[in-house]
């Protein structure tokens, strides 16, 4: 199998590499290193540095390394930035994706894997929120995945090619940076380890559905066997965890006695969230291996001796 990976530096798309390079794939790597970090690049896999608006030299990476499977995990995360700057985030998560996929069609690929996100749905809906619930992304980050979700599944229509789209629940784990919707770990844990006060915004009622990131790699993995042209699934664990129980156990697992401290709640932050995976564990034969606890300490352990 040959495998090309774009994000391919980054947090998740790095575990990826390492466990597409195990299972015997010949990997290709798309990162322009904006958010990714080159020490965490596999170096069995093969790097082409380039933003993914870049659709010259896109073309020509595809050209060269003929992949049979892409992992389209690239994208703008920055809450901030996408506030600031909403048309840089257009031209990377919308068009710089289509760069993405129009390669892959001039190049034959057999089957697109598209990372996506629980922020597709509406912050209204019944809890845990299944794959049909109604899609009304809040920010110009859960737009744009909804707006390529939407692409992609006119693309398969009228072409050969196959795709798998997964809604990542709050992704955590080794690796991890502060930006994303899972970072509050990584940024908890970091605080936690230099003593100093772990800050929550409002009362910390508010809650997410934390899923380790080798759990997130085994789907994508396990969508590579699917055989339907198009299918969406949520990746989660269909548990809600409280910020302010998470403060605790990783102040507990980190062995620290910091203060919390709590702000005024982030203004139009979803206050609960929570995605239903019964779908990925019938279809995918996929299920969540990790609980938080056992989680989060793999992640304590990496922070420890990072």
């Amino acid at each position: 199998m040959r495998a090309l990976v774009t994000g391919g530096a980054g947090f998740i798309g790095s575990h990826l590499i390492d466990a597409l390079l195990d299972l015997g794939a010949e990997v290709f790597v798309i990162d322009d290193f904006s958010s990714g970090s080159e020490k965490f690049l596999n170096k069995k896999s093969v790097l082409e540095k380039v933003d993914i608006r870049d659709k010259e030299k896109v073309q020509k990476f595809f050209s060269f390394c003929k992949p049979d499977i892409v992992f389209h995990m690239a994208a703008q995360i920055d809450l901030r930035r996408s506030i600031e700057n909403p048309e840089i985030d257009y031209e990377i998560n919308v068009l710089g994706s289509k760069n993405i996929i129009s390669s892959c069609l001039s190049c034959g690929v057999k089957k697109i894997i598209f990372s996506s996100s629980s922020a597709v749905y509406s912050g209204s809906v019944q809890l845990p929120c299944d794959e049909p619930s109604l899609l009304a992304p809040a920010t110009q980050y859960g737009k744009s995945k909804l707006e390529i979700e939407n692409y992609i599944k006119d693309i398969v229509s009228k072409s050969k090619i196959k795709a798998t789209v997964l809604r990542y629940s709050n992704v955590y784990g080794p690796r991890q940076g502060a930006k994303g919707e899972g970072g509050v770990i990584a940024v908890f844990f970091k605080k936690a380890m230099s003593c100093e006060p772990l800050i929550i915004f409002g009362t910390g009622e508010q809650t997410r559905d934390f899923v380790f990131v080798k759990d997130v790699v085994q789907a994508n993995l396990k969508a590579i066997e699917s055989k339907a042209d198009f299918r969406v699934y949520n990746i989660s664990t269909s548990k809600e965890t409280n910020i302010l129980d998470l403060s605790y156990e990783i102040l507990k697992i980190s062995g620290k006695n910091c203060k919390i401290e709590h702000r005024d709640i982030v203004k139009g932050e979803v206050l609960r969230s929570c995605l239903e995976n019964s779908l990925a564990r019938n279809e995918l034969g996929w299920k969540p291996e990790f609980s938080l606890e056992k989680g989060l300490f793999e992640t304590f352990e990496y922070f420890k001796s990072s």
